[in-house]
């Protein structure tokens, strides 16, 4: 094996150079014909000692290691996270049609900016219609079955009615009140009045809320019959959500109230301010990610629902045990660090890497603040 080979294997330079100043002695020895003196034995650069791994006196390698104690600080690890710009749930509504009709009128267009109370379509309706006839029967008999029982009841007074007829009227009216209930009843889970200047056929829609025509399905002379399907959708993003998708090993990273920086493609180089305002309490199964949202006030409508965007927690401050990412030693499938249980004897020592603070990494579990490890160069103990 050549010098280059040797050093490619991480096989110190000084101990090549001392190697091959010992054979060009011993060939001048021989070329000179003095008798060649009994070469010192090599020292190895390690041996180990059970699970141990020892440095000797004279070994090279104490002059490449670098051997400090491990410690305890106080940190604050930023985390990153992609997500969605989303509307306030609370502030988008589903414009649903209350019965079947046919679009008579529409007063708005996608995109449009629409207040609270302002028309958005005509409904023509004989479900209406119908509604507003069986309210108006039911009143008229209610009318009818009060006079017919006050009647019975002053002739009952003054002992010329049957109680039998007195009943009999109590018993109507009684029908009466409950048939008016329902029909009334028609007209507040509709939302609706019950009296309307328009026509009893047509129903007018107006916005539940401030906001912008965010879907539009309704075509004016179409027939709407499904009371599931949304004819148009009103948005309000004067404010506007982060949400992000936040992984199960990250958790411990997020918390409410913690300040988040926020970018999105559309503004290179914009950075957009906020805190935590909700952590769900439930993983999504298929994920294994828990949603994270900030709210941002969104008044000059720069942000639009469906962005991607990138968040960056800042962290809560916590108490971690840090070394070099230099300390570090893959080992198949662990993570070791070199620790020095005895003046340059190691021991390998598995450990549980968390988050990486610039050069240094937090250490989770395997190492405790106070020892001694190799921070660099601990690849030439690692054979």
């Amino acid at each position: 094996m050549d010098k280059n080979a040797l050093l490619n294997q991480g096989f110190p330079f000084r101990v090549l150079r001392s190697l091959s100043a010992a054979i060009v002695m011993a060939l001048g020895a021989c070329h000179s014909g003095e008798p060649v003196p009994a070469a010192e034995s090599p020292v190895a650069p390690h041996v180990r000692e059970g699970d141990l791994i020892v440095v000797p006196e004279k070994s090279e390698l104490r002059h490449y290691l670098a051997i400090a104690e491990v410690q305890q600080q106080t940190v604050q690890t930023p985390l990153e996270a992609p997500a969605v710009l989303e509307a306030d749930p609370a502030k988008v509504a589903n414009i649903l049609p209350p019965l079947s009709g046919r679009i008579s009128a529409l007063y708005v267009h996608l995109g449009d900016t629409v207040i609270t109370g302002q028309p958005l379509f005509t409904l023509d309706s004989a479900d209406l219609a119908q509604a507003r006839s069986d309210l108006q029967h039911a009143q008229i008999g209610l009318t009818q079955t009060q006079k017919a029982l006050s009647l019975q009841q002053d002739l009952a007074d003054h002992h010329i009615a049957a109680q039998k007829d007195l009943e009999q009227a109590q018993a109507d009216h009684d029908n009466a009140v409950t048939e008016f209930e329902r029909a009334s009843t028609v007209f507040r889970v509709l939302g609706i009045s019950a009296q309307s200047a328009e026509s009893p056929r047509q129903l007018t829609m107006r916005a539940p809320l401030s906001g912008r025509v965010s879907v539009l399905n309704a075509v004016p002379g179409t027939y709407a019959n499904d009371n599931t399907a949304a004819l148009m959708t009103i948005s309000d993003a004067s404010t506007i959500w982060f949400t992000a998708g936040v992984q199960e090993k990250d958790l411990s990273y997020v918390r409410v109230g913690e300040e988040v920086s926020a970018t999105v493609q559309a503004y290179t180089g914009e950075t957009f301010k906020g805190k935590v305002s909700f952590v769900a309490d439930q993983l999504d199964p298929d994920t294994r990610t828990i949603k994270a949202r900030i709210a941002y006030d969104n008044h000059d409508g720069r942000l639009k629902p469906g962005m991607f965007s990138k968040l960056t927690f800042a962290g809560t401050p916590h108490t971690a045990v840090l070394v070099p990412v230099t300390a570090l030693i893959q080992n198949e499938a662990r993570t070791l660090v070199f620790v020095e249980v005895q003046p340059w004897k190691f021991e390998p020592r598995p450990v549980l890497v968390g988050a990486r603070n610039g050069d240094s990494v937090e250490i989770l579990g395997g190492l405790k603040a106070g020892e001694r490890a190799v921070v660099k160069q601990g690849v030439l103990l690692n054979d």
